[in-house]
C-alpha cells in the first residue's frame, strides 16, 4: 500500500472508503463464483444436472472483477509492474520513464473508458440482450465496465497527482 493511501486526508477519506468498497466487492464477486462452480460441480456429479446459468453469471463476476477491481488493486499495489530497468537508471531518466510510464496509462485507460461507455451506450440504445439462457441486457454488463474503467481512471490520475506532489514537496527539503 502506498503512503499515501494508508494515510488518507479528511479530502480523501470519502474516495478511499469507496475504493476499498469497490475491492470488497470485488473479493465478494470472487466468492461467489467459487460457490456457483462448487454448486455446479456437486450438481453435475451428484445429481446429473446441468446448470448453463453458472457460466454465464461467472463470466460476468469475472468481468465485474476485472474492471471494478482495478482501482483497488492500483491503490494497494498490486498491479504487475517490472522495473529492472527503471530501478537502474539515473535519478533525472527515472523520472522521465515514470512519466512516460504515468502518461501512457492515463492514455490507456481513458481510451479503454471511452471505448466502454460507446458500448454501453450502443446497447442502451439497442436493447440488445445475450442470446443465452439468462437473456441480460447488454447494457449492464457494459456498463459496469464502464464504470470500472472510468473508477480506475479516476485513482490513477489522483495518484499521479499525488506522487508528483510528493516528489515536489520533497525536493524542498
Amino acid at each position: 500500500m502506498t503512503q499515501a493511501a494508508s494515510r488518507p486526508t479528511k479530502r480523501r477519506r470519502p474516495l478511499d472508503a469507496l475504493i476499498t468498497l469497490s475491492g470488497l466487492s470485488a473479493g465478494l464477486a470472487t466468492f461467489l463464483i467459487g460457490l456457483f462452480v462448487a454448486y455446479d460441480v456437486v450438481a453435475r456429479t451428484v445429481f446429473l444436472m446441468t446448470n448453463s446459468w453458472v457460466t454465464e453469471i461467472t463470466t460476468y463476476l469475472m468481468g465485474y472483477i476485472t474492471f471494478v477491481g482495478a482501482a483497488f488493486a492500483l491503490r494497494e499495489g498490486s498491479h504487475v509492474s517490472v522495473d529492472l530497468l527503471v530501478c537502474r537508471a539515473p535519478p533525472r531518466a527515472r523520472r522521465v520513464m515514470m512519466w512516460l510510464a504515468d502518461a501512457i496509462m492515463v492514455l490507456v485507460v481513458a481510451t479503454l473508458a471511452w471505448l466502454s461507455f460507446g458500448f454501453f451506450m450502443e446497447a442502451w440504445d439497442s436493447q440488445e440482450m445475450s442470446d443465452t439462457l439468462l437473456s441480460v441486457r447488454l447494457w449492464k454488463p457494459y456498463l459496469v465496465f464502464f464504470i470500472g474503467m472510468a473508477w480506475l481512471l479516476l485513482v490513477l490520475i489522483l495518484q499521479i497527482g499525488e506522487r508528483r506532489l510528493t516528489n515536489k514537496q520533497g525536493s524542498h527539503d
